[in-house]
């Protein structure tokens, strides 16, 4: 009877053990870079682990986008973690080892496919998504060293910080609208947004004629190098489709409103690239004077009217590119000049500027921030600002994606976006697209015109920004210090 038991004991075990391998081998999805990530099982759940061979002192970003079929099954997401622990990624960052993170998932039995891995940018590989009906989920892992002097790093001089970021997701089917043609119906540019405020007695500052090409000296690329590009040295967040950022985590975004008689309405987005220069959309200002203009430094809660270290500016002169045309993205830049800011600040900065012969960053991330909103209905833009990564394609997809793009796409635009139904909207127009480089942001587009159907952006096209590069001359001749 005992031995009965025994064998009977040894073949459940037995069974148990094919059961667990035959599921694991049908559970696993494809994997596009089995030298970066595998699947790890103990028989019943999943877990993942990406193998990084080398990774960068100072900031470096972990991304990696999964794709699930079904619906989310829970209110976790996923997160990734360094693995085994905190303690040996930095440590082999430091050595120039490899560094492992750790991916957990949503539903840990049933593991969803890897469809995007890179690193700062640089993706590592690319899979298809699976078919409708699906989800998704996108998740991010920012690592900050630094050094605390001379030229040896240390973990014990750190200080040495790292930050998970999980990111919401979301049903990633969709039904699309009829195409129009361009900026009619299916085109969001900023209208006169609603955000509006009494605005407290403030100093007057006084609006001058200048030519409209500055005839000063331009600001040596060398000049704000110390300084430009970095983040606030506050606690980071980013964002996926709709939630914040920190407060001084992009210092060098603007809010840019316009007078009216009760007040001030917010209009668009604008980035501060020098103490007294800002740059944004032409198509901003196509109704406006330098005069009915006013620019809000260090803004972080529109809806707040007590943040400290703001400051305010009204335009001294407003320079719209002389090969602007209404309703084109093709030179779509203005530069608004201040009155010098005094000082910088953790929650004021400008952003670094690109080289003048860098080539398109084709199937490279860019960052876009603004405070826009989704609906054109609503007319309500959001009280934060928001920051979304998109990926930069080339013309040909651009242009192939949609008829409407035909009249519109140049080679001095960029194009850009996830086709997901996130990125920039209404109230984002004369953002940035940024680029993070060599642990800098630097300016390589303007937010200037997408895709709306039925009166919402249409997140599924692709969207269309001026390439600043290509008029980085021009932006350097009008440029004040």
């Amino acid at each position: 009877m005992c031995s009965a038991n025994l064998h009977t004991l040894i073949f459940i075990c037995s069974i148990s053990t094919l059961l667990r391998s035959a599921i694991a081998q049908l559970e696993i999805p494809p994997i596009a870079c089995p030298e970066y990530f595998r699947y790890v099982s103990d028989g019943f759940t999943y877990y993942g682990l990406i193998t990084l061979p080398q990774v960068a002192v100072g900031r470096a970003e972990v991304r990696a986008h999964f794709c699930q079929r079904g619906l989310p099954t829970s209110g976790f997401h996923g997160r990734i973690s360094p693995y085994p622990d905190e303690s040996t990624v930095v440590r082999n960052v430091f050595n120039h080892q490899p560094a492992t993170f750790r991916v957990d998932f949503d539903n840990p039995s049933n593991p969803p496919k890897l469809t995007l891995l890179s690193l700062d940018g640089n993706d590592l590989c690319l899979s298809s998504d699976y078919p409708p009906p699906n989800s998704w989920s996108k998740l991010f892992y920012q690592l900050y060293t630094y050094k605390a002097g001379g030229n040896s790093i240390t973990i014990s001089n750190g200080p040495i910080r790292l930050r998970p970021i999980d990111l919401d997701p979301r049903p990633n089917y969709y039904q699309t609208d009829p195409i129009y043609p361009p900026f009619g119906p299916n085109f969001f540019r900023n209208p006169s947004v609603s955000n509006k405020f009494n605005t407290p007695t403030t100093r007057s500052t006084e609006v001058t004629r200048k030519p409209t090409v500055n005839t000063n000296t331009a600001v040596a690329s060398g000049d704000l190098a110390g300084i430009c590009g970095k983040e606030g040295n506050v606690v980071r967040g980013f964002v996926y489709g709709g939630d914040e950022v920190s407060r001084g985590q992009f210092p060098w975004l603007t809010a840019i409103y316009n007078k009216v008689p009760d007040g001030l309405n917010f209009k668009c987005g604008g980035t501060l690239i020098s103490r007294r220069t800002v740059i944004s959309a032409a198509h901003c200002f196509n109704d406006l004077k330098k005069d009915q203009i006013v620019l809000y430094f260090g803004r972080y809660n529109l809806q707040s009217y007590s943040e400290d270290s703001i400051v305010l500016r009204e335009v001294k002169q407003l320079i719209i590119h002389t090969d602007y045309v209404i309703n084109q993205p093709n030179a779509d830049l203005a530069l608004l000049q201040i009155e010098a800011l005094e000082k910088f600040s953790e929650y004021i900065k400008p952003i670094c500027l690109s080289e003048l012969d860098e080539s398109p960053p084709v199937g490279k991330t860019a960052s876009v921030i603004g405070w826009g909103y989704k609906s054109e209905e609503e007319k309500n833009i959001s009280s934060l600002p928001k920051v979304v990564d998109v990926k930069v394609v080339s013309n040909g997809d651009c242009l192939s994606s949609s008829e409407a793009f035909q009249t519109i796409v140049t080679d001095k635009t960029i194009c850009a976006g996830n086709r997901d139904g996130t990125g920039p909207c209404i109230g984002d127009s004369g953002g940035a697209l940024m680029l993070f480089r060599n642990n800098r942001w630097v300016l390589r587009g303007v937010v200037s015109a997408g895709h709306s159907s039925h009166y919402h952006c249409d997140l599924f096209q692709y969207v269309v920004y001026c390439d600043t590069v290509k008029y980085m001359t021009w932006i350097r001749q009008n440029l004040l210090d």
